[in-house]
């Protein structure tokens, strides 16, 4: 009778016991850890630096890469991204405020994509001007219903000088001055002539 007790016991125990291991292998699909880094986590991968007189600084990203290279290149590409549109933005604003100036209708949305149009030219032009800093790496391993993968998460600082900025916007705007002509829209036309002058020519 007493070793019937003790059997049944550590039968019990041993049910729990796997259960619990069962468990916690269930609750660890998807947990991931850092095995490898290029060196310390530097400042601006949580904080981007403030614009100086001469640069703008961006921080271009990609997380969960399946390549260490496809990560660095992705991650250049981000950050290029956000160059492009910080001067699609700033196009639009340029226009929008000479359209207030000349006190003309706010409904229209003729030049809306001031500097859309140009983007495609602009990408190249973009890129060249973009110089790499710094990079900083991380190797990630995800545990997953099929084992244990890697990953990478990369993170880049580049810097592109207002110089070319500017030059960015003045040449979105022309390419968009180009098209309006073709359309024989003369007001946006008006407009952006007045937003090309004084700009640089190359």
């Amino acid at each position: 009778m007493l070793f019937s007790a003790r059997f049944f016991i550590l039968l019990v125990l041993a049910f729990f016991f796997s259960f619990g291991c069962s468990a916690n292998k269930l609750t660890s699909f998807g947990s991931e850890r850092i095995i490898e880094k290029s060196g310390d986590k530097p400042e601006w991968v949580n904080k981007i630096p403030k614009e100086s007189k001469e640069f703008y600084y961006f921080r271009g990203f990609k997380t969960s890469a399946l390549s260490l290279e496809d990560g660095l290149t992705d991650a250049r590409s981000n950050a290029t991204r956000q160059v492009l549109e910080m001067i699609q933005a700033q196009g639009l604003v340029d226009y929008k405020k000479a359209r207030i100036e000349r006190g003309l209708a706010q409904t229209r949305e003729d030049v809306g994509s001031v500097t859309s149009d140009g983007l495609k030219i602009l990408s190249k032009t973009v890129a060249s001007g973009v110089k790499e800093l710094e990079s900083y790496t991380e190797k990630v391993e995800r545990s997953t219903p099929d084992g244990l993968r890697y990953f990478y998460n990369v993170y880049t600082l580049v810097r592109y000088p207002k110089t070319e900025f500017d030059k960015a916007v003045a040449l979105a705007a022309r390419e968009r001055t180009a098209r309006l002509r073709e359309e024989s829209d003369g007001q946006a036309q008006q407009i952006l002539d007045d937003l090309d002058k004084g700009l640089p020519t190359k």
